[in-house]
């Protein structure tokens, strides 16, 4: 069995990898990579092309997709038979993009950012004051949200 994660430390910890430079999936992933027994830097490639919501295309967030790899490391299925498993990865990832949907009231890069070309996203954590050291770069918060989230849906039975 596998130690227990400490929501507040991995959140903390994903939004310090994020502010060191890493994207906002690399952070996620990174954050729980010896947990799923992956080197920093294997995480870190797996999810290099999360950044900036899929490759810069302000997509679906990074953070929400290192959410998707996690949950198939933690429930996903090995074989195609194994349909139990593959579902339980779907109602995983599905969890947690509701959950986040609930603070960002979006998932995708370019709403949550409010780009041009896309329709300003409004949730509740639009409004919370931004701690001083991610004012530069707010995506820490939405990182640390998204490590948080998968960290407790770990000690959860859904």
């Amino acid at each position: 069995m596998k130690p227990a994660i400490n929501p507040d430390e991995v959140a903390r910890h994903a939004a310090q990898l994020f502010l060191q430079g890493y994207n906002c999936g690399q952070a996620v992933l990174v954050a729980f990579a010896r947990h799923y027994d992956l080197t920093p830097e294997m995480a870190s490639r797996m999810s290099a092309a999360f950044g900036g919501g899929m490759g810069l295309q302000r997509m679906t967030c990074g953070s929400v997709l290192a959410m998707a790899v996690l949950a198939g490391l933690e429930w996903g299925n090995e074989t195609p038979a194994d349909r139990h498993a593959m579902q339980r990865s779907f109602r995983a990832i599905q969890t947690l993009t509701a959950r986040f949907i609930e603070q960002y009231g979006s998932a995708t890069c370019g709403e949550i950012m409010g780009f041009k070309g896309f329709q300003k996203a409004d949730g509740p954590a639009h409004h919370q004051p931004v701690p001083e050291a991610y004012r530069t770069r707010p995506c820490a918060m939405k990182v640390a949200l998204c490590a948080r989230l998968f960290a407790q849906l770990l000690t959860e039975d859904f």
